[in-house]
């Protein structure tokens, strides 16, 4: 049996598929840029912490080595790479135009998606898939329990908090004078919700802080729960919700438990729902904000809305249009985020092409749909999936997934009852 390129999700034919890169090269710098993402604040933050003070000027730099080292993998004589960005570019510029001020953080954020999406396309294997998804949850993990279980020693090499303030991220106000010890978040001042015989120390473990380290463990839970062909899929869940457990990470569960329950369902949801229905959330907040007057609330499922609704109430029309920029933070509100960094029409259209991105097989459909629920679902309370922490992993999946022929890539794993690799060998 011969199945040949990403239709298999093995080895392409590099020069008939008109990528520029020889596959093994580019498999080294997809792992290399995936990894590397995962790792890069905790590896400046050791820098911070035993070499050399560290400021933002580094993590732009490690971020754009990532970020080109995710670009040469996708590169092709296909101008789909190439029109995306030249497009948003170009939508952004008129923007800034508009604004009067360059915006370097808006850039960046959409770079990450779309160059970690079209190198996951260009991969389309979803082997490699499964060995980046297990081996970031198994350097998560390892990292997550020397946090817990020897926190002086981890701190004498990870000083959170003195890495956030050597960058200006926080002021010694924020920390109360504390320059030793865990991002502000890392001790939750309520009682733990999950497991709190644990107790108050939230793990963060490689991302320095335990939002992010529940958002990865979505994406890892997401891929496993998508790939029953998967080997190490049951270590990967645990591993996944052992994260989300040490972190506390409410919302990561909670979306755990949302994208299991419609996983057999995500086929027969048509796209147009997900398409409107991040602006009718959009709408009901900001409605229910101009109605109550809130201000916000606890930090809690309904505080949270309640900082949204807020938000939203307080952006002019300029600021939503994005002709305008604003100094209401935004950072605890991705909806709110994402209108003053791109504008309504800019949200509609990156929401439009995340929806509507093409795919081989149907079945990708259903992993798309999970992480577009967990965007959804974080949208509300956060602006963290922008981050490069989880955003390479997670994108780089979304675009394998795109790319391979499932029902082609199952056939091919039982042909003749071989195991995949004496199959493919048997191919050539």
């Amino acid at each position: 049996m011969s199945l040949s390129g990403p239709a298999a999700g093995n080895v392409s034919n590099d020069g008939a598929s008109g990528y520029m890169l020889p596959t093994s090269l580019a498999s080294g710098l997809a792992t290399f840029a995936v990894i590397g993402g995962l790792i890069l604040n905790a590896v400046l933050c050791f820098v911070n912490t035993r070499i050399m003070p560290v400021n933002d000027t580094h993590i732009m730099l490690g971020e754009m080595t990532m970020l080109a080292s995710a670009f040469l993998v996708a590169l092709s004589v296909r101008p789909g790479l190439y029109l995306s960005l030249a497009l948003f570019t170009s939508y952004m510029l008129f923007l800034f135009a508009l604004r009067g001020a360059l915006d370097l953080k808006g850039l960046r954020d959409v770079f990450i998606p779309i160059i970690f999406y079209f190198a996951g396309r260009r991969m389309a294997d979803a082997r490699l898939g499964d060995r980046l998804a297990l081996i970031s949850a198994v350097i998560v993990i390892v990292m997550g329990l020397y946090e817990y279980l020897a926190l002086d020693s981890y701190l004498d090499y990870f000083n959170v908090i003195g890495y956030y303030l050597s960058r200006g991220a926080v002021t010694l106000q924020d920390t109360f004078g504390e320059t030793r010890g865990l991002f502000i978040s890392g001790l939750r001042p309520e009682p733990r919700t999950l497991l709190p015989f644990l107790g108050q120390h939230r793990v963060s473990s490689v991302f320095l802080e335990p939002v992010s380290a529940g958002n990865f463990g979505v994406i890892v839970y997401a891929w496993a729960l998508f790939r029953p062909d998967m080997k190490g899929r049951f270590l990967a869940m645990g591993l996944a919700l052992a994260t989300i457990v040490l972190a506390d990470a409410r919302f990561g569960m909670g979306t755990c438990f949302v994208i299991t329950l419609l996983f057999p369902v995500f086929r027969y949801i048509p796209k147009t729902v997900w398409l409107v229905l991040p602006f009718v959330v959009l709408s009901g907040l900001a409605a229910y904000g101009m109605m109550s007057g809130t201000e916000g609330g606890p930090n809690d499922v309904s505080g949270r809305l309640k900082v949204t609704a807020a938000i939203l109430n307080e952006l002019d029309f300029g600021v939503v249009l994005g002709s305008r920029t604003t100094d209401i933070f935004t950072a605890d509100s991705g909806l709110s985020y994402s209108l003053t960094d791109f504008g309504l029409f800019g949200c509609i259209g990156l929401w439009a092409a995340l929806v509507f991105a093409p795919f081989k097989d149907a079945k990708a459909w259903s992993f798309r749909s999970m992480m577009i629920v967990y965007m959804l679902l974080l949208m509300l309370i956060s602006n963290s999936f922008y981050s490069i922490k989880t955003a390479a992993l997670m994108w780089f999946l979304m675009g394998s997934a795109d790319m391979i022929d499932w029902t082609g890539y199952r056939s091919f794993q039982r042909s003749d009852g071989q195991s995949e690799e004496a199959a493919e060998k048997s191919s050539r």
